[in-house]
């Protein structure tokens, strides 16, 4: 039958145009159902003291010669057979369910059958308060004008709901809950249907027509709010093994078999009782889907605009129509107006089924709560005062609003803390973040900075980087994912789902990484104008040195009286020419190149001493490079290590093990010099070892000396 269902769907602008022209067609019918049938062109309200109906206005010129408004109507009589009916306690357009027994229910329908059938003569005699008897004329029907506002408000609002869930179905058509929703839309629409006809009736209607009509009229509320309980049980998830529609379809048949044969009268009142039960199973419903969401933030976010819809929108009803009926016997309200904010339910279900800027319900769903929750907790309260108390109104809804100040809102603080717990205010994060991002630029690659901050602002789920390059921050599946550009412009990060998972990505989400972003940009180009003007700098004492104490060193190389002054002035400006290199800022060195230029320098250090050289070298990769800083911190290390051997100890050999890959450079020199006496803990405080020391920790490496029995061992680690 389902895939039957699916196949039978029509495109969504057919189906919207044919969902359409049936539903007018059907208005179309209900005005002709309210034009047919008896009128005698009054237009009658009910006067609460006197408990009589009251002309409020004549619709035809001819009746004003003998009844004006304001006449208050006593009875009516045949004037075939002299037939009289009482109208004292006859309310006009009231609610056939509104009484709270079956038995009041069916009173009222059959002094409506009563009334109905007296005006199947050509006239009808009206007796006012008065004393005076007034013939009337009875017409077959009556015309358009007649019509009261409230019959093209209901329908205008059926009409409302039938549209949003059609809509709904036409985008969504595949979907169980675009379904339900288009039948409790149809529902609706059928309860207005019916409503409207009978609402606008003049005076009354035949009792088996308007107890059709009535039943009519309930059938479609039990199908429009079945059909959301059904929704609420299917959508996001659904919580029951079976179809939820196996197990509320049956109570729906029970529900309305009881109200149509009476089985069971229920406590309190036997129509919104079951209507208030509905509400309350639709919360526990809600409650277990709240429950299973807490790891899937687009279902969150979709029940969060459902929910607001149900409860708000169905609470105002109850508060501003079922409950002061079931307490007072008459709404605060018309219930046009409870009509009217039931249809705009529909607005929220259908954004929530069809995804709809879910990502803007986390910005005003707790303050839209607190704000509906205060109103009503200051009705309720109000109409409980009024209700077992006696109090009079004004001085309820005084005491209603203290009390709610006093309570209420205290509580509702409370509340908000513990939903919302160590949340911290994008403004406080951003004074964090901009001092984290003011310490690192760039003294670290930014684009690995910048997907470490965010990950740590948003804990998202999952992250990737996108190559197609970015120039603003933008959400990607309705808030399920944000993207931002990387602050070298070569690409955008791509996170999923923040906070671990528990909710979608926002507006204020994208105000807050718009402004990291500027700052981001302002710092860089800052350090950048820095790094710039040091360079310029640098090249400036580059020239310095170059023009100047290079010139005066070749010029002593030149004139040096003996090898020796001759071999000081050569590493005299080797010296300078590596540290040119280095405020140059030099590219990358090559590391088996410099190794070799060392291991060189070490041999001719040694020649002549008699001490022996052991050098190991292993490197995973001959083509390793470093940076000048590093190859001339590595040989100053190694330089002074085999200067400490020369200058302390009474060695027989060095040796010096070298060893590198792409993460870290390990240096180790041993010597044989250490002897008994000389193992003096003041060799480790030499300025030769602290300069060693402080060499490794400027590479961000360490350093460890030792000394046993018979070896002086040093061990260096330096990252690459």
């Amino acid at each position: 039958m389902v895939s039957a269902f699916r196949q039978t769907l029509l495109a969504p602008i057919p189906m919207m145009l044919l969902g359409t022209v049936l539903a007018l067609t059907l208005v179309g019918l209900a005005t002709l159902l309210a034009l047919s049938g008896p009128w005698l062109g009054l237009q009658l309200g009910y006067d609460e003291d006197q408990q009589l109906p009251y002309i409020e206005a004549l619709h035809l010129p001819d009746l004003e010669a003998n009844l004006q408004p304001g006449d208050r109507l006593a009875y009516l009589r045949s004037p075939d057979n002299g037939r009289t009916v009482s109208l004292r306690g006859f309310e006009p357009h009231v609610e056939p369910p509104s009484h709270a027994r079956f038995a009041d229910h069916n009173a009222l329908l059959a002094r409506e059958g009563e009334i109905a059938g007296l005006m199947e003569g050509p006239t009808l005699l009206i007796g006012t308060a008065d004393g005076r008897e007034v013939p009337v004329t009875v017409w077959p029907e009556r015309p358009l004008s007649s019509l009261h506002y409230q019959f093209w408000l209901f329908n205008l609002f059926g009409l409302i709901a039938w549209t949003i869930g059609l809509a709904a179905l036409a985008i969504r058509p595949q979907e169980t809950a675009a379904r339900l929703l288009c039948l409790s839309g149809a529902g609706f629409f059928m309860a207005t249907f019916f409503n409207s006809i009978y609402k606008v009736r003049e005076l009354a209607l035949p009792q088996e027509l308007f107890h059709a009509y009535s039943r009519a009229n309930h059938f479609g509320l039990a199908v429009m709010l079945f059909a959301l309980l059904a929704l609420m049980a299917y959508f996001p998830r659904r919580i029951t093994r079976l179809a939820p529609g196996y197990y509320l379809l049956p109570l729906m048949l029970l529900y309305q078999a009881n109200e149509t044969w009476q089985w069971l009268q229920w406590p309190f009142h036997a129509y919104y009782l079951p209507i208030l039960a509905l509400y309350v199973v639709g919360i526990m419903v809600a409650t277990y889907q709240w429950r299973i969401s807490v790891r899937h933030p687009l279902d969150r976010a979709a029940l969060k605009w459902m929910l607001l819809s149900i409860f708000i929108i169905m609470g105002l009803g109850l508060a501003m129509y079922f409950l002061p009926i079931a307490l007072f016997g008459q709404g605060v309200f018309p219930q046009w107006a409870m009509v009217g904010t039931a249809s705009l339910l529909y607005l929220g279900f259908a954004f929530g089924i069809v995804r709809y800027r879910l990502f803007d319900v986390e910005r005003w769903w707790l303050r839209l709560w607190g704000w509906f929750l205060g109103g009503l907790s200051v009705v309720l309260f109000d109409l409980a005062l009024v209700a077992f108390l006696n109090i009079q109104p004004m001085i309820a809804l005084g005491i209603a609003v203290i009390a709610v100040g006093w309570i209420y809102f205290p509580l509702r603080q409370l509340v908000w803390r513990k939903l919302t717990p160590g949340r911290q205010s994008h403004e406080l994060q951003l004074v964090e973040q901009v001092e984290r991002i003011a310490q690192s630029l760039p003294g670290q690659h930014t684009d690995a900075f910048w997907i470490r901050l965010l990950e740590d602002a948003f804990q998202p789920t999952d992250v990737s980087i996108s190559n197609q390059p970015k120039n603003k921050v933008e959400l990607l599946d309705n808030g399920a994912r944000i993207s931002v550009p990387l602050l070298s412009g070569e690409g955008a990060l791509q996170m999923a789902y923040p906070n671990r998972g528990r909710r979608l990505f926002s507006r204020e989400d994208i105000r807050y990484l718009e402004s990291l972003l500027r700052i981001s940009y302002r710092i860089l180009a800052v350090h950048r104008a820095e790094i710039q003007a040091v360079q310029r700098e640098r090249e400036r004492i580059v020239r310095d040195l170059h023009d100047d104490v290079g010139g005066h060193l070749m010029t002593l190389l030149r004139r040096a009286p003996s090898e020796d002054f001759e071999n000081q002035a050569r590493k005299a400006i080797k010296a300078l020419r590596e540290t040119m290199r280095v405020l140059d800022g030099n590219p990358l060195q090559d590391l088996a190149v410099i190794l070799g230029d060392l291991r060189a320098d070490v041999e001719e250090r040694l020649s002549g001493t008699g001490i022996s050289l052991c050098w190991n070298q292993e490197l995973t990769d001959e083509s390793l490079e470093i940076t000048m800083r590093q190859a001339i911190n590595v040989s100053r290390i190694i330089a002074e290590a085999v200067s400490n051997a020369l200058n302390h100890a009474e060695a027989e050999f060095i040796a010096i093990d070298v060893t590198a890959d792409e993460n870290n450079i390990s240096l180790r020199v041993r010597n044989d010099g250490v002897r008994q006496g000389r193992q003096d803990a003041r060799v480790l405080r030499g300025r030769g070892l602290n300069n060693m020391t402080v060499r490794a920790r400027e590479l961000g490496g360490s350093l460890a000396f030792a000394l046993n029995e018979q070896e002086a061992r040093l061990a260096a680690i330096i990252p690459v």
